[in-house]
This record gives structure tokens, C-alpha cells and sequence, in this order.
């Protein structure tokens, strides 16, 4: 049987007379004794979804982790566009400041929307995804952007 220990609560899976259940136990200070509560799995699991702490069903677990594997994918893009215009555009030669800024600030947005995900921290998704450093000119960066 797995053990949890937070602070002053201990949470162990234990099995009863009705089955398989979730003791939850707390010591209080100046108290020989703990207090102690024991749940049905099924019970914490209802009381996680009523506070938001856990999806309420897999449809919609499924569906967030479908949106955050979307929104990554749309963070290295940005990000892979981004290194793109800094390194092979022609900004050199044309005014494109504002593009520059706009596809920065996009780059910025779309790492703080995901940091959340992987645990990068806004990371630079560039490093995972480095085809874009790798090529030499401009229309083979512009293809690996496709």
C-alpha cells in the first residue's frame, strides 16, 4: 500500500470491509491522537473534480491535453519563425522593425501560454526544434518553416 506525508497530513490507501479506500489523517498539535477520515477513492476523485483540482471526465482531459499539444506546436513554430527573421531576412536592407517586434512579442506570448506544459520556463523551443539553426540560406530555412 502506497504512503503520502504532507506536512501534518498522512494519506495511506488502506483496504476495509467495503474494499479499497483512502485514510486521511491529520495530527493536531497538543493531540495524542490524530483525526482521521476514511474515503472511497471514488469520493476523493468527486471531491478533486467539484474543486477543479482534476478534469471532471476523460473527454475533457483528453481535450486539454489535445489544446496544450497544439499550442506547443504552434510556440515552436513561433519560435522557428522568429529565429528566422532575426537570422536570413532582409532587415538589413528594408525596414522590417516592426515585423521583428511583432513576431518578438508573439515569441514571448506563446512561451508564457505554454510554460505551464513541459516545464521549460520559457525556455527557447528553438533548442528543441533546431532545423531552422541549421540551415545555411534563407530558402532552406524558409522550407524547414513548412
Amino acid at each position: 500500500m502506497s504512503k503520502l506525508t504532507h506536512h501534518h497530513l498522512t494519506v495511506e490507501e488502506v483496504n476495509d470491509q467495503h474494499g479499497p479506500a483512502i485514510m486521511l489523517a491529520q495530527q493536531e498539535d497538543g493531540y495524542d491522537e490524530p483525526n482521521t477520515v476514511l474515503v472511497h477513492p471514488w469520493q476523493l476523485r468527486a471531491v478533486c473534480e467539484h474543486f477543479g483540482i482534476v478534469a471532471r471526465d476523460q473527454q475533457a482531459a483528453k481535450t486539454i491535453a489535445t489544446l496544450q499539444r497544439r499550442m506547443a506546436g504552434l510556440r515552436d513554430r513561433i519560435a522557428a519563425l522568429h529565429d528566422w527573421m532575426q537570422q536570413f531576412s532582409d532587415h538589413r536592407h528594408a525596414d522590417l522593425s516592426h515585423e521583428l517586434t511583432s513576431i518578438g512579442a508573439l515569441s514571448e506570448l506563446a512561451r508564457e501560454w505554454c510554460a505551464d506544459f513541459d516545464g521549460e520556463q520559457g525556455a527557447t523551443a528553438v533548442e528543441s526544434n533546431s532545423t531552422a539553426t541549421e540551415c545555411t540560406s534563407a530558402p532552406a530555412a524558409q522550407a524547414s518553416l513548412l
